[in-house]
């Protein structure tokens, strides 16, 4: 029985229609160039075809250029004024407090993003903690102590536990230590990846409760 939800933050409690997601990655691309004094598309490329190595962008720059400031980082890439990117969304507390179910939050994102976009849409009372990217020493999702650290925390386990995330690599990363998984596919860009691993889709979270229906069965 599934008895615990652990929530992604950006594209799965909130739409990928907002274009918060689109923004911090302008941010972190334009980072990666000054960063590396290369021209932008030469970051993104270099992103693109090394990131896949690790968890986060940011474990790429800090293992293989001996980045050190976190806090700079994080200062350029999720300002202040990124809340102004998202869209109210009047339903949502009501939603998750229909769900009548224990839930946790684990982002690969800082804590002051965390909090900000949870405050933004009224909801952060709502969880039994939030766990950010500095909780596991910089070692984000998808490696296995990024969730079971927060969930021994939270005294919940992985087998009662459901995880939802936009991101394939970390819903499966959450399956391979014996979880179960939904990935949040709102734009439906990863059925390939849902057909070959198993792990079934929905477009937004609230379409979660058919599915939270057929998996306790």
């Amino acid at each position: 029985m599934i008895g615990h939800l652990l929530f992604d933050i950006d594209n799965t409690l909130y739409s990928a229609s907002n274009l918060m997601e689109r923004r911090i990655s302008e941010r972190m691309f334009q980072f990666i160039a000054d960063f590396l004094s290369v021209p932008l598309e030469e970051a993104i490329r270099l992103q693109r075809a090394r990131r896949h190595n690790y968890g986060t962008t940011l474990e790429w720059l800090e293992c293989e250029y001996h980045f050190s400031d976190r806090d700079t980082y994080f200062a350029a890439v999720h300002p202040a004024s990124e809340i102004s990117e998202l869209q109210p969304d009047p339903h949502l507390r009501d939603f998750l407090i229909s769900l009548q179910m224990p839930m946790t939050v684990l982002t690969n994102a800082p804590m002051a993003h965390a909090e900000r976009v949870l405050n933004f849409f009224n909801i952060s009372d709502l969880f039994l903690g939030v766990f950010d990217i500095s909780y596991n020493q910089g070692k984000g999702k998808p490696q296995s102590a990024a969730f079971t650290k927060p969930l021994a925390a939270v005294h919940k386990t992985i087998e009662e536990t459901l995880f939802l995330d936009d991101c394939p690599a970390y819903v499966q990363g959450f399956v391979q230590i014996g979880g179960r998984s939904v990935l949040i596919d709102e734009k439906e860009r990863c059925t390939d990846f849902t057909k070959t691993s198993g792990i079934p889709s929905i477009k937004s979270i609230y379409n979660l409760p058919p599915l939270l229906e057929r998996l306790s069965v």
